[in-house]
């Protein structure tokens, strides 16, 4: 009778976990190991159930407990995936060297075993602890196999997230993107039921897709994802979601909302899983750096985590503070940790080219870009692309050469525009005021008056107070200008074509570029109406006798 009482208290249990029912399934499963019922079943499930209700640590210990009964018990495929479980549990937490020893347990498990759905999951927790993205996508692909010749629909529904996302980190955009939405439809549709499983496949199909910049599909699957957490009161699943969510909030310019959105992420994150926070508080800390809040950004990231996010966070920090040589340090070392992970560098280039520039290392700068523009193109991913033409422009700027720098600021600002994000959109916006401003005056002051507008309305100061100075340079410029539509560099450089000087002469009579010197020219001739140099320098004379 009580072997009987017991076998429904494990069902009990199960069921319970699968509706969500935390506080039932601990009880059920904790009267079930009173019992001696199932025992391995019972500690495992109540683990899972102290874990949805915040205690972590009790979880994990609980499920050590399980795998080595599981052991004993002859029963590999279970050991294995408490043993993943649990090294899962030591990655979020920061324990690497523990979540690899955990690892290394559930293989040892499986080493005599005949091929099961355990061999699948140990393949899942590889993919999570790859140095690379290419062995993620190996492992991934592996536990799908496994998981395709098992019938396991939790662990497939798992694997097929898992190699989406790896897929689009590699930079493969569609086939990622089509995989994560796979993903997510058998999801939904009811193929996967255990909680967890769900859980992580949600957290990729969402991170994968803001990764690459598609905010609309990010933003189509967030709420749904929300829902989910909240349903269930999975906190840290909704803290990562939270983080998500304000990564498109902040993208479309709803900087008080994602503000909100990320404190309510970290008052929902636990103390045991500091990886999952690691996303949330670098956002936060940037969202700090663009309101010229820097003091409040460096308490953030104090005791910071060797994160991508973080370290892309306290560069741009550093880069605010005039600390440009730690920026690029702190960039760098980003790079080297993620070789092949096309989203995480396309994250780290864009800061770096700027970190050059300030440090008048103009050479560097341009190999950044160059890598960017590279990269964007290869993948497809419009982000990456946008980013790419924003910093080519900027390095045209540093060199002086303001033509060359206007049509990439275009095209920033198309690409920005078309992923509706208004901040990078209004950055554009200023490059491109920069870039006009020697030859068309009344547009550089209408585009940084533009921009300005727009960071004021998202309370980003400190780009407001940069296009802020554009725009007087600007208004201090049209007061200079003369008579008859030119500037007053152009009014030199019509004096020298009078003269009869060629392109290159102008050039190093004005110490600019050559290609710099045929912009003003070109200018000139249009302005003036003129044809040719001949007719520009036969103007210029007439315009230099006086009338009457």
């Amino acid at each position: 009778m009580q072997r009987a009482d017991g076998a429904a208290l494990l069902r009990t249990g199960r069921r319970a976990l699968e509706r969500a029912d935390w506080e039932s399934a601990r009880s059920a499963y904790s009267a079930a190991l009173g019992a001696g019922a199932g025992v391995a079943d019972a500690r495992d499930g109540l683990a899972q159930a102290q874990w949805f209700l915040g205690r972590v640590a009790e979880a994990i210990a609980l499920r050590e407990q399980a795998f080595e009964e599981h052991v004993r018990a002859g029963r590999c495929a279970e050991a294995a995936r408490c043993a993943v479980w649990v090294a899962h549990q030591h990655l979020l937490g920061g324990h690497a060297a523990a979540a690899r020893g955990w690892l290394a347990r559930a293989e040892r498990a499986l080493a005599d075993a005949a091929p099961c759905a355990g061999h699948g999951w140990v393949a899942v927790e590889r993919a999570r602890q790859a140095a690379t993205v290419a062995d993620q996508a190996a492992a991934a692909s592996a536990a799908l196999a496994v998981a395709r010749t098992t019938g396991d629909a939790d662990l497939e529904v798992l694997a097929i997230s898992l190699l989406g996302r790896a897929e689009v980190r590699a930079g493969r955009r569609e086939p990622g993107l089509l995989l994560l939405e796979e993903a997510m439809a058998a999801a939904t549709a009811g193929q996967a039921r255990d909680v967890h499983t769900l859980g992580e496949a949600y957290c990729n199909l969402v991170l994968g897709c803001a990764g690459a910049g598609e905010w609309t599909r990010a933003d189509e699957w967030c709420a749904h994802v929300e829902a989910f957490a909240r349903d269930r009161a999975i906190a840290p699943l909704f803290g990562a979601c939270r983080t998500v969510h304000a990564e498109l909030l902040l993208a479309g310019g709803r900087w008080a909302a994602a503000e909100q959105a990320l404190q309510d992420a970290l008052a929902a994150r636990s103390p045991d899983l500091p990886e999952v926070s690691a996303p949330t508080v670098a956002a936060l800390a940037e969202l700090r750096v663009q309101q010229d809040r820097l003091a409040d950004a460096e308490q953030l990231l104090a005791g910071r985590a060797e994160h991508p996010a973080v370290l892309r966070a306290l560069a741009l920090l550093r880069l605010a503070g005039g600390r440009p040589r730690q920026a690029v340090t702190l960039l760098e070392r980003g790079l080297r940790a993620a070789p092949d992970d096309a989203v995480v560098t396309g994250g780290l280039l864009s800061p770096l080219v700027h970190a050059r520039l300030a440090l008048a290392d103009l050479p560097g700068a341009r190999r950044a870009a160059a890598e960017l523009a590279a990269l964007g193109e290869a993948t497809g991913i419009r982000l990456l692309a946008a980013r790419a033409q924003l910093a080519a422009s900027a390095v045209e700027l540093a060199a002086g050469r303001a033509g060359e720098a206007a049509e990439p600021a275009r095209r920033a600002l198309r690409g920005f525009t078309a992923l509706h994000m208004p901040f990078d959109a209004a950055l554009a916006r200023l490059a491109l005021a920069r870039a006009v401003a020697p030859a068309d005056g009344g547009t550089a002051r209408d585009e940084a008056a533009a921009a300005l507008t727009a960071f004021r309305e998202l309370g980003a100061a400190r780009a407001a107070e940069a296009a802020a100075a554009v725009l007087r340079e600007c208004t201090d410029a049209d007061r200079h200008r003369v008579p008859g539509g030119l500037s007053a560099r152009e009014e030199e450089v019509l004096a020298l074509v009078a003269r009869g000087l060629s392109n290159a002469g102008i050039a190093r009579a004005l110490v600019i570029s050559e290609k710099t010197a045929g912009h003003h020219v070109s200018h000139i001739l249009a302005k003036l109406g003129a044809r040719n140099r001949a007719e520009a320098a036969a103007l210029a004379v007439r315009r230099q006798q006086p009338a009457g």
